[in-house]
């Protein structure tokens, strides 16, 4: 769809609801594990709206997390909140557009430099000690190496602020032009965090869907408030599209929690690594069933039976993923990353 010809519709508010809800601020290890990524983008971006000094910091303060981390288990667990079921359990809604943690980085340097024949040999270490030790530190390994620009193409399985870290490169190494996440392209899904002048978290979850691409055809956004002794407030839904409003589409139903407010009890299924690179192994697989995994928007990418010790995910794309799987007659989903 292009921008030129297509007009937004965005008109319609639900109701306001002032009715609050004393909840509960644990963060369980459910929501912590499926939540990481979009946690560490909300982090990064507010330490910049605040010009906080943590923003030069290449790891992200779990001070910081917690605040919204806490924020978000009080909404998941306010009992009978259906609007919680549908942000966690039905439509799974994540800060996937425009989320800074990316496990690319991009870094330009200088032509023909030590670290440019070291890349363009396909060697992710270059001799040049302050960025070997910070390549090193962070498991970075060289993806590619794109000669024309002169940039290499780098990735690890942590979440970084890769502000921080493309700050420090610049000053520290004279061949090192400019750093950069090597940002997700086309994913869809929102969260936007911020405090009002009560200390009250304010969150904006907000489901994307049809033409992703380019920027969403449609969009319907969720608004809660969390004050600071774990109150919950709906404060009601924005929905609009660039050709007018048109109905939810088909829930994901990835059930972080069996119902609103309860939490699914810990299957013995276990998954590990997680993050994962090439195999996902599975502790305790069950001995009769069949399993498939899940993208965040419900998509399936993968499907066997059991019993089943690993997963080869190397042609999975990096991304947010669920095994999905019956379990005692009711379907559990675990979460983990690519």
């Amino acid at each position: 769809m292009n921008y030129y010809f297509t007009t937004l519709v965005f008109l319609f508010f639900g109701s306001i609801l002032s009715a609050q809800i004393q909840s509960d601020c644990n963060v369980s290890p459910e929501l912590a594990t499926a939540y990481e990524r979009d946690v560490k983008g909300l982090v990064v971006n507010r330490m910049q709206d605040l010009n906080s000094p943590d923003y030069d910091l290449v790891d992200i303060p779990q001070s910081w997390q917690d605040s919204i981390l806490e924020g978000m288990a009080a909404i998941l667990h306010a009992p009978g909140l259906l609007e919680s079921d549908s942000v966690f359990n039905q439509y799974c809604v994540h800060y996937n557009y425009g989320n800074s943690m990316s496990y690319g980085f991009l870094i330009g340097v200088a032509d023909g430099s030590m670290i440019a024949q070291a890349w363009e040999a396909g060697n992710t270490l270059t001799g040049e000690p302050f960025l070997d030790s910070l390549l090193a530190k962070y498991d970075f390994e060289l993806q590619s190496y794109i000669s024309s620009i002169n940039v290499g193409v780098l990735y690890t399985d942590q979440y970084l602020n890769l502000y921080a870290l493309a700050n420090l490169l610049t000053i520290n190494v004279d061949a090192v032009q400019y750093g950069e996440p090597d940002f997700l392209i086309g994913g869809a899904g929102q969260i936007a965090y911020n405090l009002d002048d009560q200390g009250n978290r304010l969150y904006d979850f907000r489901l994307e869907w049809n033409d992703c691409f380019d920027g969403c055809d449609n969009f319907y956004t969720w608004k809660f408030s969390v004050s600071p002794d774990c109150e919950v407030t709906f404060l009601g839904t924005e929905e609009g599209g660039f050709f007018g409003i048109e109905p939810l589409p088909e829930p994901v139903n990835c059930m972080l929690t069996s119902d609103v407010g309860e939490a699914i009890a810990p299957s013995e299924l276990g998954l590990y690594p997680n993050p994962v690179i090439d195999y996902l192994y599975l502790n305790n697989s069950p001995q009769k069933g069949s399993w498939q995994i899940i993208d965040v928007y419900g998509r399936s990418h993968l499907e066997g039976v059991f019993p089943k010790t690993e997963i080869l995910l190397d042609k999975l794309p990096k991304g947010m993923y669920w095994l999905r799987y019956e379990h005692k007659q009711s379907t559990v989903s675990k979460a983990f990353v690519k």
